[in-house]
């Protein structure tokens, strides 16, 4: 064989493969399409959960109050917290339920007050839990081969989020619904760099810092309820992918749909997680 002929089969074996990757994904796309045109018909019953899990991990004020039982701890971290505290678990649930139930109707889900026929989707919020603690933040900037590091630590609250989803898509042998989290951290908000002192010629770090509140906590909950409304629909387009795209044209990609801009895209980290607790 020539070198032109094999460098020729070589081009049309990659320009097929292109061609064979570019129809799946077509594919995938136009399923894709149909499960936004059908999300009208789709009908999502939701429940909240009754109230907040709250913890606080600033431990560091027991090694200077002592306590005996995990009653006298868990009391002394409660009372020393800078905002569970101060959190209620009816407008934390609130602002969240308003969030994500605003925008399941943005996504073109019908919001039903009650459980209709087996048609209908059930969504329960089964859990939040808020956790208290610091978040160790890093900065580091380079100058005449030197690196220079600032440190600090920011308050921090993580909340992690339970579902659980009933439905036509995702029905398992056992009965039991499918349980999918997520997890989100939310900081003290901090703008800094380093800087050359024009006097001394050291190298000072300059900050602005935009502290935690509960008031942005509450709307810190919305705006999660907002992300978790769309891992919901996303959640479902790809599990009506998974069921009418045949295995030979599926792709691993995990769909994701923007309903303001009217586009699809790929998920990385910003998805559920589903948890093995049924087939």
């Amino acid at each position: 064989m020539t070198t032109k002929r094999f460098l020729g089969r070589i081009f049309f074996t990659t320009a097929l493969l292109l061609i064979t990757v570019f129809a799946i994904g077509q594919s995938e796309r136009k399923m894709a399409k149909i499960f936004v045109e059908k999300a009208t018909g789709i009908s999502v019953y939701v429940t909240p959960p009754p109230f907040l899990y709250k913890y606080n991990l600033k431990t560091g004020i027991l090694d200077t109050i002592p306590y005996y039982t995990r009653r006298q701890k868990d009391s002394i971290l409660w009372v020393h917290s800078d905002y569970i505290q101060h959190i209620r678990d009816s407008v934390f649930i609130h602002r969240f339920m308003q969030g994500y139930i605003n925008e399941l109707k943005v996504y073109g889900f019908h919001v039903v007050p009650h459980i209709g026929d087996s048609n209908t989707y059930q969504v329960h919020v089964a859990q939040i839990e808020l956790e208290e603690q610091y978040y160790f933040y890093s900065d580091t900037a380079y100058y005449n081969y030197n690196v220079y590091v600032h440190h600090q630590y920011l308050n921090a609250l993580d909340v992690s989020s339970w579902f659980a989803l009933r439905g036509p898509l995702v029905k398992s042998k056992s009965g039991k619904p499918k349980i999918l989290f997520a997890e989100n951290l939310l900081t003290d908000d901090i703008n800094g760099h380093f800087e050359i002192d024009p006097y001394s010629g050291k190298i000072k770090y300059l900050y602005t810092l935009d502290s935690l509140t509960v008031k942005k906590i509450y709307d810190y909950a919305e705006n999660l309820g907002r992300t978790y409304a769309g891992y919901t629909f996303d959640y479902l387009m790809n599990r009506f992918l998974k069921k009418y795209v045949p295995p030979s044209r599926r792709t691993k990609r995990y769909w994701r749909y923007d309903p303001y801009r009217k586009k699809f895209f790929f998920a990385l980290n910003d998805r559920f997680i589903p948890l093995r607790n049924n087939p």
